[in-house]
């Protein structure tokens, strides 16, 4: 894959990372709302306004302040946070390495980034991501799969003059055996 496509690529994946990704409303009353991106969540309540940011979050778990739903959809968060981070780690790494090949790790850590999100506004809100928690509004989860949708078609566009040019030697090849 060209580097200024891996470029691109590593731009995508940054964006899915800052880019707000939940859209939510607290409570079937409307106690308050706020958006979450992959880091950090901006909220506004009753109580104030909030920003929140994952290692808080994570801080609040591992204490004990937060359990239950709220704490298996923050960790679910973290895992898709984690998957992404990766994603964009291994996407350096074949660049600067050079290593080519199949972009298929990477889709699949783009894609389970994407999957770890949604499974944590269900493990938050319910399976309708509506329920008396709030509602949720998953935004970034179908522009993240977007995201690993165009490096799958990329990865075939370049694989397509590769697989031509081996076609053609091996005919040329065999003309010559004859």
């Amino acid at each position: 894959m060209p580097a200024k496509n891996e470029s691109f690529l590593l731009c995508l994946l940054a964006a899915a990372l800052i880019l707000p990704v939940n859209i939510y409303l607290i409570g079937e009353e409307g106690l308050g709302a706020g958006l979450q991106s992959s880091f950090l969540r901006y909220q506004q309540t009753y109580l104030g306004t909030s920003v929140i940011t994952l290692a808080d979050d994570l801080g609040y778990v591992t204490s004990g302040i937060i359990g239950g739903r709220s704490a298996l959809s923050i960790l679910l968060w973290a895992l898709g946070t984690a998957l992404l981070l990766v994603a964009a780690g291994y996407l350096i790494y074949t660049r600067y390495n050079g290593v080519t090949g199949s972009r298929r790790p990477l889709v699949l850590l783009t894609i389970g980034g994407a999957v770890a999100y949604l499974l944590s506004c269900i493990a938050q809100y319910g399976p309708g991501l509506h329920g008396p928690a709030g509602l949720a509004i998953p935004v970034g989860v179908p522009l993240i799969v977007a995201i690993a949708v165009y490096i799958l078609k990329a990865e075939g566009m370049d694989d397509e003059p590769e697989y031509e040019e081996e076609d053609e030697d091996d005919w040329e090849e065999a003309e010559e055996g004859e």
